[in-house]
């Protein structure tokens, strides 16, 4: 795995965030990124940028409960199963999908293909994107700290483009082990999955992320801890997964 190219996708995920677009373009624009447009309601949020070999990228911000957004919290709760294109998600990961996706394809030009990337709310819907988006214009898809509100139907039927993605799990992060005990909703994505450990750079990738057990530590979700610990593994070549 390219740790570098997963800690600099953490850290789009981080600057999906910034709510204003000057904010916002600051932000992408200290990764290197040209910054091209931000997508923001009260439910849903997404930055377009371009990385300096030209690769298009569209980062889906988690929920902004910090800043007043409680929209987002509501998607966060709405379990509700949801059909989509190959499978079920739940209606608060697909609500103001189709129109961020929309709003993309009109933003970038025709043919573009969208390397994706989101924390919490917004790697779920990462990972949801595959429901509405030909699998042509998919590239590289990373998610942290993603609760389960994807269906295993989903990953199933789209599983050659779930290949293209790259899951990261912290600790035992509380969050991402939501819902805790609502059973129709139990499966992550059944590939090999980054598991963050410790500050000193102790991972382990799993086989199929359904290994990872979970937790209760919520504060192990919060985007700066999983930065954090991927910029060390980025930068220590010689770190060698944990057994």
């Amino acid at each position: 795995m390219d740790f570098g190219a997963i800690a600099l996708a953490c850290r789009r995920a981080d600057a999906a965030y910034q709510t204003t677009p000057d904010a916002s373009k600051s932000a992408f624009t200290a990764l290197g990124d040209s910054w091209v447009s931000l997508y923001t309601t009260d439910s849903m949020q997404a930055a377009l940028s371009v990385d300096p070999a030209g690769a298009t990228w569209l980062s889906i911000s988690g929920t902004r409960a910090s800043d007043g957004y409680l929209a987002d919290v509501f998607r966060d709760v709405s379990l509700e199963p949801k059909a989509v294109s190959g499978g079920t998600v739940t209606a608060g990961v697909w609500a103001d999908l189709e129109t961020v996706w929309d709003w993309a394809r009109d933003t970038a030009p025709g043919g573009t293909v969208f390397n994706v990337t989101g924390h919490s709310l917004g790697a779920a819907r990462c990972q949801a994107s595959v429901a509405i988006v030909d699998p042509k214009q998919l590239g590289a898809l990373y998610a942290f700290a993603s609760p389960k509100f994807i269906g295993a139907d989903l990953f199933k039927s789209h599983a050659a483009v779930f290949q293209r993605l790259t899951p990261v799990v912290n600790g035992s992060d509380g969050w991402a082990s939501w819902p805790w005990l609502d059973l129709r909703w139990r499966s992550r994505a059944p590939i090999p999955t980054v598991w963050l450990k410790d500050d000193r750079g102790t991972f382990t990738v799993l086989p199929d992320g359904n290994q990872w057990k979970g937790g209760w530590a919520f504060e192990d979700h919060d985007i700066g801890g999983y930065q954090k610990r991927l910029d060390v593994i980025a930068a220590a070549s010689d770190i060698k997964p944990a057994a």
